[in-house]
């Protein structure tokens, strides 16, 4: 399979259901090479995978620096639940949240019920949370959906079983 905006396709050598890119720039972090890796997706997704990926590619580092707010939060509840001691970084300020965030891999998948949308999971390895890292999913590759651990779940109502009105971004 080729997508316009990453190019050939080939199978994972672990799941061969999974397609993954070659290591593609990306704005949203100042063109770190990133490969993506498409899960497990029908052939009649095509149109809205390309949609997906091209609207995320479009996000820039002003996007990254809007949701900086969302990770920071995600930090201080780690913070919170845990202690400085146990943490090996120390932030106090939205600025400084970036420099503590290493993106390892994008995801486009979509969701097993509710909604038939595509979503872009960045999955990202983070100082504060070594065990579980950290993912920033964007819906339609555009709107910031939900910023967590990386649980698996595209959206906070999945996580917790809860109604879709009941949604948000950080939990």
């Amino acid at each position: 399979m080729t997508i316009a905006a990453l190019g050939q396709l080939k199978p994972d050598k672990d799941i061969p259901e999974w397609l993954v890119s070659p290591p593609v720039a990306v704005p949203y972090f100042d063109g770190h090479e990133l490969t993506f890796t498409l899960d497990t997706l029908s052939d009649d997704d095509s149109e809205a995978i390309e949609d997906a990926i091209r609207s995320f590619l479009s996000l820039g580092t002003e996007d990254r620096l809007a949701a900086g707010l969302h990770v920071f939060r995600n930090y201080q509840h780690m913070l919170e639940a845990v202690g400085s001691e146990d943490l090996t970084c120390s932030i106090t300020a939205v600025d400084e949240v970036w420099s503590h965030v290493h993106p390892t891999e994008v995801f486009v998948s979509k969701r097993g019920r509710r909604d038939d949308a595509i979503y872009i999971q960045i999955t990202a390895e983070c100082d504060w949370e070594i065990e579980h890292g950290l993912q920033i999913i964007y819906r339609g590759g555009s709107t910031l959906s939900r910023v967590s651990d990386q649980d698996g779940h595209l959206t906070y109502t999945d996580a917790y079983d809860l109604p879709e009105e009941q949604d948000k971004i950080d939990g």
